[in-house]
């Protein structure tokens, strides 16, 4: 490396590593009031069944107020940590838990959000857990419930006051919920009716619900008019439904009322919030701020645009990691296990075969999503779609190779070994930085294994994943060594990465079809990541070790952790 190439790579090291403190420095702030909880478990029982529930709160002695938060559909405690710290700042105890089969909790929450029997049974038996562990009152009790968990309060309501409800809960005197962007959608939409099955204009109890199934609780209710889950005439719906009056068909607007029942119900909607990010919403904030002190009685102290240091945090740790790994890779030679057997002969050739590829490449992954479906291991949920993309185009890859040549290549693929050419120190050195990344990655961006099956199979999934993916990861490892071996250009370089993922990009559009911008986003997350993270994680493992297998194991294991939040559209089988 010249002079200047080494000043430059100690520059992009200094900026990723400034950028990683800043994202951490932005979440400490953020997150002060909650830097100390406590995690447990309670039982839940509905029909016979009884299921361990993994909680999570944020406790305060002197608290006049509790609040059960009841995250959404395939959300987990943890993502509503910035709307935990508004109530725990105004010095209200805090709880949050996982339903059945979501999160931490073990069990299965199924698919169906057009019956939420079950999680109204859990956020009953949670509302006891509360009430038992903090002394504080019912009335005193605040449920606030995004998506499918504001769905499943208006249903916990409406069994309250029916004494021959199905999933017989014990009536308890909750006198004030908030609910952001319930599920219960009363206009044709996509993605929701992809998710419930059905319009619940057609669908019990919600084709009737009034104001009489909420008699004796305020509601706080907020949407926005950019979320395409829940539209403004969904909000809107559900408040006319619940006793508002002179209520507007679309649009934004806010007003109290209060039906004839004596409940006060409150309705926000707002504009340009996205229903996946309404929790991260400084806007949406604002609004609970401003249920909080109508609650309470007292002037709310959290301050809203402390919401944006989330986005802060996202954004900075993703530059960062990017930017200290093109760093570190800088200059990096390639030191991969003896030489490489491939050479590049034709780049157009090699480009244009590998482009074709992707035909029997798609073919094989279908299969491979068909055995994955019927294999008799729970709903294969995590990221299916993508690991059956890079799984089948490696397989089919593969045994091009091994049948012969590849077309615009000379030689054969190398046969994979677990040897490195570094020794122990440079190996540790090497593993620990990865170790750090993968760690930061994980707290930042909240991935985990904690998705929607019982830990077990997420096990399960994550190893045969993992396997599979590792094949392509391989595949695609030798064959950028012969590119840079070869000298090809940055371009030619970048084009063969985007030939890689044709397919990854085509499900990025299917989003957009549906007219899902939150999947949208979620999925061009996706991508961003693979290529900020992984693909870079990778190869700087690979140069570093001289050892491709060890770096496509890595990448596929990494790619499952960190994508696993967008991947709950496969479990419809």
């Amino acid at each position: 490396m010249t002079d200047k190439q080494v000043i430059i790579k100690r520059v992009l090291i200094g900026i990723g590593i400034a950028a990683i403190l800043v994202s951490i420095i932005s979440f400490v702030v953020l997150n002060w009031n909650t830097m100390g909880e406590e995690t447990f478990s309670f039982q839940s029982t509905y029909q016979g069944d009884e299921v361990t529930l993994k909680a999570t709160i944020w406790e305060d002695d002197d608290a006049e107020y509790a609040v059960l938060i009841c995250p959404g559909y395939s959300c987990d405690r943890q993502k509503w940590r910035p709307i935990a710290n508004l109530f725990t700042s105004n010095g209200m105890t805090v709880m949050s838990f996982d339903y059945s089969g979501q999160g931490g909790s073990n069990g299965t929450i199924g698919f169906d959000n057009a019956k939420t029997d079950d999680i109204a049974v859990e956020i009953a038996d949670a509302i006891e857990v509360l009430h038992e562990r903090t002394g504080i009152d019912y009335d005193h009790i605040i449920l606030v419930g995004h998506s499918m968990g504001g769905r499943s309060i208006l249903r916990l309501l409406q069994d309250y006051n029916n004494p021959d409800a199905v999933t017989t809960v014990t009536k308890r005197d909750i006198e004030n919920v908030i609910l952001i962007a319930p599920e219960v959608n009363y206009y044709a939409n996509a993605q929701a009716s992809l998710f419930a099955g059905t319009t619940d204009a057609e669908e019990e109890p919600w084709s009737y619900y009034n104001e009489s199934f909420i008699a004796g609780t305020n509601v706080y209710i907020y949407g926005s008019t950019a979320d395409d889950i829940v539209s403004d005439k969904d909000i809107l719906a559900i408040y006319e439904h619940l006793g508002g009056v002179d209520v507007p068909e679309s649009g934004t607007w806010e007003a109290t009322q209060v039906n004839s029942y004596g409940s006060k119900i409150t309705v926000g909607v707002t504009s340009g919030v996205l229903h996946s990010y309404q929790m991260y919403s400084a806007k949406f904030a604002e609004y609970v701020n401003e249920a909080v002190s109508d609650i309470t009685g007292t002037e709310s102290s959290f301050n809203a645009g402390l919401m944006r240091l989330v986005y802060v945090g996202w954004f900075s740790a993703l530059i960062g990691i990017f930017t200290l790994l093109y760093g570190l890779n800088m200059g990096s030679k390639i030191t991969t296990e003896g030489e490489s057997l491939l050479v590049l002969e034709d780049r157009k050739s090699f480009l244009i075969r590998k482009l074709i590829m992707w035909i029997p490449g798609i073919l094989m992954a279908f299969v491979i999503c068909c055995i994955c479906v019927v294999m008799p291991f729970g709903s294969p949920i995590m990221n299916i779609p993508y690991m059956c993309f890079i799984a089948g185009y490696g397989l089919v890859m593969l045994l091009a190779y091994r049948k012969g040549t590849f077309k615009g290549t000379v030689g054969s693929l190398p046969k994979p070994n677990l040897k490195t050419k570094s020794d122990w120190k440079h190996n540790l050195y090497c593993f620990g930085i990865v170790a750090l990344l993968c760690i930061f990655a994980w707290y930042v961006l909240r991935a985990s294994m904690y998705r929607l099956m019982p830990f077990n199979f997420r096990l399960f999934w994550l190893i045969f994943n993992g396997a599979l993916m590792t094949v392509g990861y391989y595949v695609s490892g030798a064959e950028q060594d012969m590119l840079e071996n070869a000298g090809a250009s940055r371009g030619t370089r970048f084009l063969y990465s985007l030939i890689q993922y044709v397919p990854l990009f085509l499900f990025v559009l299917f989003y957009l079809v549906i007219k899902s911008y939150s999947g949208l986003i979620g999925q061009i997350v996706n991508v961003l990541l693979m290529y900020i993270l992984c693909i870079p994680i990778g190869t700087f493992v690979r140069h570093r070790t001289g050892n491709r297998l060890i770096a496509a194991i890595l990448t596929a294991v990494l790619f499952q952790l960190l994508m696993i939040n967008s991947a709950a559209l496969i479990s419809m089988f």
